[in-house]
This record gives C-alpha cells, sequence and structure tokens, in this order.
C-alpha cells in the first residue's frame, strides 16, 4: 500500500509538490489537530514543527527548501515506484480524471481549446488541468528534483 501523508502548515509548498508528483498528500494549518486527522486517516505526520519531534507516525523535516525535502522523502520512504506526475489535483489532493474536449469548451479559454486536445478535471475542486506551459514548467521542476528519467515510466 502506498504511503500517505499529511502536511502541517509549515510546509505546504511541499504538500503541493508531493501532489504534483502523484503522493498522496493532505494538509492542515489547524495545529494539533493534524494529530487527529492523521490517525484517522491513517497518514504520516510531516512537520518542522520541534514540539512533534520523535512521536510515532511523525517525520521532522530537517530539510529547508521544498526541493530537497522532496528529495529526502522520495528516499527516505521509497516512493520512486509510487511517482505518477500530475494524476492528482496540486490544490486538493483528488486523483484526476480524463474528460472529453467536448466537455471543458466553456471551462477553458478559447486558445487553450484550440491547441489541446488532453484534459482532466479535479472531482473534488473542478479544477480543469491540460499539458500546456504550465504543465512544461512543472514537469522541469519535477526533473530538476527526481532527475530525468527516474519516473517516466509511471507517467
Amino acid at each position: 500500500m502506498a504511503q500517505k501523508f499529511i502536511c502541517d502548515g509549515m510546509l505546504g509548498k511541499l504538500s503541493r509538490l508531493l501532489r504534483m508528483i502523484g503522493i498522496d498528500t493532505a494538509y492542515s494549518n489547524e495545529g494539533m489537530a493534524i494529530l487527529l486527522s492523521a490517525r484517522r486517516e491513517e497518514r504520516i505526520i510531516l512537520t518542522r514543527n520541534r514540539q512533534l519531534r520523535g512521536r510515532k507516525d511523525v517525520f521532522f523535516v530537517e530539510a529547508t527548501t521544498p526541493e530537497q525535502q522532496l528529495h529526502v522523502l522520495v528516499e527516505r520512504y521509497g516512493l520512486w515506484s509510487d511517482v505518477k506526475p500530475f494524476t492528482r489535483c496540486v490544490l486538493c489532493n483528488e486523483r484526476l480524471v480524463a474528460v472529453e474536449k467536448a466537455a471543458v469548451k466553456d471551462k477553458v479559454p478559447y486558445f487553450t481549446y484550440e491547441h489541446h486536445d488532453e484534459y482532466a478535471r479535479c472531482p473534488g475542486c473542478g479544477r480543469i488541468y491540460w499539458k500546456g506551459s504550465h504543465y512544461k514548467n512543472m514537469l522541469r521542476e519535477v526533473e530538476a528534483v527526481l532527475g530525468r528519467g527516474s519516473y517516466e515510466k509511471n507517467t
């Protein structure tokens, strides 16, 4: 079973990067309530809060940049086989579902609709995704952190 995480309020950028590579990652900025959420959802807490250091099911993240943090987590938890970039919503963590082009005609800019054929939608927040310039920039970011080719077989 794949690892599931929950990032505290200090690790918002890390939660976005984890979601970007397809790792199930919740986010909570509700202080110690994160302990209950993690237990209920069977998640490992990722934090930089020294008060939580040493607790069961808590990983204290020492790295300071989100890119370093991501690399450490992928190595520490052996997530290489779980890396499936662009399969989760970076905002709400839901799995994306492919949608027909016609279904997004009134939901994306005209130029986007005319130049792209593949779309995905988040069933949670409704956000529409496509492989435009943002996708290419995020792909470069993932490649820079994880190394090109490490995950290509999973995309």
